[in-house]
């Protein structure tokens, strides 16, 4: 497993550990808690969701990945916090330690592909050429 996986997969225990331990309006817990909520759950699920890793170096494939990031968190965080709040149990410490073990399940599963890169048939060679097939002869029909 690489790095990626484990940090993802760690980082809402971070932050719940944030949430618990350190005091309300502290700015370090304001600063771990809101860097978990934007980006960790959506890197999760996107990781998860891809059949193989993107390698793409351009700002654009990287300005993607952060914009489905950023809204695959936030919808993850409205679906983990809805039920919590219809229920009448919504609390901080509650909805960190849902949307932790979602992000850690999804980091550290494989993907749907089950890690299987899925291969490519080979392109035809120009040089040499297709095999004939036979034809079955018909009769002329005169």
């Amino acid at each position: 497993m690489n790095t990626l996986r484990w940090c993802l997969a760690l980082s809402g225990w971070a932050a719940l550990a944030a949430v618990t331990l350190l005091p309300e309006g502290n700015i370090p817990r304001a600063v771990v808690t809101t860097a978990f909520l934007l980006v960790c759950p959506g890197l999760a699920a996107a990781r998860w969701a891809r059949s193989a890793p993107v390698r793409a170096t351009d700002r654009t494939a990287a300005g993607e990945r952060a914009l489905l990031a950023l809204v695959l968190s936030l919808s993850l965080a409205v679906l983990a916090v809805e039920p919590m709040f219809l229920g009448g149990t919504f609390t901080t410490v509650r909805a960190m330690l849902a949307l932790a073990a979602v992000t850690s399940l999804l980091a550290l599963l494989p993907g749907p592909g089950g890690g299987r890169r899925r291969s490519t048939p080979a392109p035809p060679n120009e040089d040499t050429p297709e095999p004939a097939t036979e034809r079955p002869e018909r009769p002329d029909a005169g």
